[in-house]
């Protein structure tokens, strides 16, 4: 994706949302549950202190317990499975919220720590009469934390298959990504010094090709720092071409070098790149219009005519197209303190933002007596809103929708 323009506005730091977070890894959290539990599993049946129980009757708790937990996660996955399943089926399978929140996988390594704990205690027993009273004290506690621990998973499962729930959770998710990359308001941004060197795309030259050397992938994250701090080094500018949510294709262009270069500055660009099968909420600026997108167009389609539902997602991408309108756009040049630019993001600006929200639920849904109203308020509420430099790109829908023939009421939307 080229630069179209010759110079972009500056940010001294990148946005919160353009740095790569380091995240605690599933697989690590629930190995430390499991060593949780058999570390406790281990040392409560050795406190001798206290009230004791028959050790024969504690063993078989913990047996019964142990064996009822392994039915208990089954059901329980299977059920979170058609959860998924609705969900993606209904929205769009672009909704990974419920399938990546950390009580997922916490509940299974919970439940998991408690059927170690169980079986770790009933074999530290061993074939001792007496044992501490702390032992099934400690296992009804945990019993009660499992259940705590799936009331709340259920009520998670319950609201992501609800309309209302999943769209505010999709527009969370995109207000924290929007905010975190376009972090200024317009009126508040700093003005730039006249003497600040510019940078085009046509300069500095010596320009070396930077691209993708493994199978074809979905752009997820770019660690925006560490390329500011790799380019410095090399007194180098880096274009990219692709942005976050883009699909890079083996062998595919992923950036332009400008100026001194080398091996080690190439391969810091494609360290800094975070890949995966699919689009996420961390970095990518368009995910959440595109969900929305998916849940209108769906809504609309011949199948469904379920214009109401199209219309609550274009409220959602109203709220987010609001948050846009005032805020400072050009953030894609990133510069060192020194004004040396270092960093080029091809990120969308207002007519991208805006075309996606709207341009494809403008060609199906003007069909639809309800949508049409819905866009049409949409759109002149957001020219007022807008400064008079994003007028024209509202105008332009705005028209569209107003210069429509009028649908007959008696034929749904998605029929001729």
């Amino acid at each position: 994706m080229p630069v179209s323009r010759p110079i972009l506005r500056t940010i001294r730091r990148p946005g919160r949302a353009l740095r790569r977070h380091r995240r605690l890894n599933a697989g690590l959290v629930q190995i430390a549950y499991i060593l949780v539990a058999v570390a406790l599993g281990r040392a409560i049946p050795e406190i001798g202190s206290g009230f004791t129980v028959p050790g024969s009757d504690a063993r078989a708790m913990l047996i019964a317990v142990g064996a009822s937990i392994v039915p208990f996660i089954g059901i329980v996955y299977s059920l979170l499975f058609l959860v998924v399943q609705f969900g993606t089926t209904t929205f769009t399978p672009r909704l990974n919220i419920f399938r990546d929140s950390p009580i997922v996988w916490h509940a299974f390594a919970f439940f998991t720590a408690v059927l170690v704990f169980s079986f770790t205690a009933a074999f530290a027993i061993g074939d001792d009469e007496e044992v501490t009273g702390l032992l099934p004290i400690t296992t009804l506690v945990l019993l009660l934390l499992a259940l705590a621990m799936f009331r709340t998973l259920q009520t998670t499962a319950f609201r992501s298959i609800q309309l209302a729930a999943t769209l505010d959770q999709v527009v969370h998710r995109g207000r924290e990504v929007l905010l975190g990359i376009y972090t200024e308001e317009i009126e508040t941004r700093t003005k730039e010094p006249e003497a600040q060197p510019e940078w085009s795309s046509e300069a500095p030259p010596g320009i070396r090709e930077v691209r993708w050397p493994h199978r074809s992938r979905v752009l997820q994250v770019i660690d925006v720092p560490r390329l500011v701090r790799s380019a410095d080094r090399a007194g180098a500018v880096i274009e990219f071409r692709v942005i976050t949510g883009d699909t890079i294709l083996e062998n595919g262009l992923v950036a332009l070098i400008h100026g001194e270069t080398n091996e080690s500055l190439e391969q810091d660009i494609l360290k800094s790149l975070t890949v995966g099968p699919e689009r996420t909420f961390e970095q990518d600026p368009g995910l959440a219009f595109r969900a929305l997108t998916d849940i209108a167009l769906r809504a609309l389609s011949p199948a469904i005519n379920d214009p109401t539902t199209a219309s609550q997602a274009l409220d959602a991408s109203d709220s987010l197209l609001r948050l846009l309108a005032t805020r400072d756009l050009d953030v894609g040049c990133i510069r060192r303190p020194d004004g040396n630019v270092r960093v080029v993001l091809p990120l969308p600006m207002w007519d991208d933002y805006v075309g996606l929200a709207l341009d494809e639920v403008l060609s199906i849904g003007l069909r639809s007596l309800q949508i049409r109203r819905r866009l049409e308020r949409l759109l002149a509420e957001l020219h007022d809103l807008a400064p008079p430099d994003r007028r024209a790109a509202v105008r332009r829908r705005l028209d569209t929708v107003r210069a429509a023939p009028a649908q007959d009421p008696a034929t749904p939307a998605g029929h001729e």
